[in-house]
């Protein structure tokens, strides 16, 4: 008569037991993980240099990451091995700046479609010992949300999002140029009072991630500081001066060509782009994100941006491109087999 319990009692067991399996399976697997330590960049605890490209529409369509994701054999092939991107999407270039993505929705929301693109976009990047910048929040689409407490949800979805997917080899921009004198709308977003503004977001979203590597980008020309209590990455842009500590990422390098005229340029741009090179080459403690017309814009004059391709060598509007930035950091750095770039015999080097 007591049989009948014992084999309840172990069918329970085989129940509950499956079922912890069942979910440990559904479980998604981590990727590495990206941190910061004594102002050095770390990759599943091996010490790296970033050499990255801004492809700030990169969750535009789904057409669109596909190509990202096409591509980024021939970024490591190169040496690349950041790509930076946006959930709100960036400058969209010629003819229409404003016509980017915005990921989110106007109470805070993000886009389970956009979301599904970014988390295969930074799966195919760990694939490949590659990191990703996800920028949340840019001047372009600041003013679709209702107010701050749309606001602090995004920050907390993006932040859930990442963590519960377990999506580890990246760090955030929360915010894009932060009082951009012109176009940043939301007073949160805004001097004065920057610093306590910008620690209250990166609060938000540490409070869901902790172990998410954050910083905020100011405007170059704003006055408004790039370091701020509780930041982890200190992130600056275009000719903004090289900070001497602190794990430093230029997120958008001064762009040299136009978007009406996206992947040509001339001589002087090529050299003010290869000093960009030689000075964060010379850097250990900083990183850059190439930034170009021909990456980032939407349709542009080329009629097929974003490129996420590297193109010609940018020599006129039949060979437009940015080739020489490939082929530079791979003569000058090396290809990327993780965790290290590997020398390669230059061919091309300036």
């Amino acid at each position: 008569m007591r049989v009948m319990p014992c084999l309840r009692f172990v069918a329970w067991i085989l129940l509950a037991a499956t079922a912890v399996l069942s979910h440990a399976a559904e479980e998604p697997p981590a990727t590495r993980e990206f941190e910061i330590k004594n102002d050095r960049a770390y990759l599943g605890g091996q010490r790296i240099d970033l050499w990255g490209l801004r492809c700030g529409n990169a969750l535009h369509s789904e057409v669109i990451t596909e190509r990202h994701i096409r591509n980024l054999d021939n970024m490591t092939a190169h040496g690349i091995n950041c790509l930076g991107v946006y959930i709100q999407g960036s400058n969209a270039g010629w003819p229409d700046a404003d016509a980017a993505l915005n990921g989110f929705t106007r109470d805070g929301r993000l886009k389970p479609v956009v979301a599904a693109r970014l988390e295969r976009l930074i799966r195919e990047a760990d694939a490949r010992g590659m990191v990703v910048m996800v920028g949340l929040f840019t001047h372009r689409k600041d003013q679709e949300f209702y107010d701050d407490g749309a606001i602090q949800q995004a920050i907390e979805q993006a932040a859930r999002f990442l963590t519960e997917r377990r999506l580890k080899n990246v760090f955030v921009d929360l915010v894009h140029e932060f009082s951009h004198p012109e176009r940043m709308d939301k007073q949160l977003f805004r001097e004065p009072g920057g610093a306590e503004k910008k620690a209250k977001l990166t609060a938000w979203f540490k409070a869901v991630a902790p172990d998410i590597e954050v910083g905020v980008c100011p405007d170059a020309n704003s006055g408004t500081a790039d370091a701020y209590p509780g930041m982890d990455v200190r992130i600056i842009q275009k000719d903004m001066p090289l900070p001497a500590s602190g794990f430093v990422v230029n997120v958008e390098t001064l762009r040299q060509d136009v978007y009406q005229y996206d992947g040509v340029f001339n001589q002087t741009h090529l050299d003010a782009i290869f000093a960009d090179c030689r000075r964060y080459h010379e850097a250990p403690h900083a990183a850059m994100l190439f930034h170009a017309a021909f990456i980032q814009g939407i349709t542009n004059h080329s009629g097929s941006a974003p490129h996420p391709e590297m193109g010609g060598y940018g020599s006129s509007i039949h060979d437009r491109g940015v080739r020489f930035y490939y082929e530079w950091v791979r003569d000058h750095v090396g290809r990327w087999e993780y965790p290290r770039h590997v020398p390669v015999q230059a061919t091309t080097a300036k």
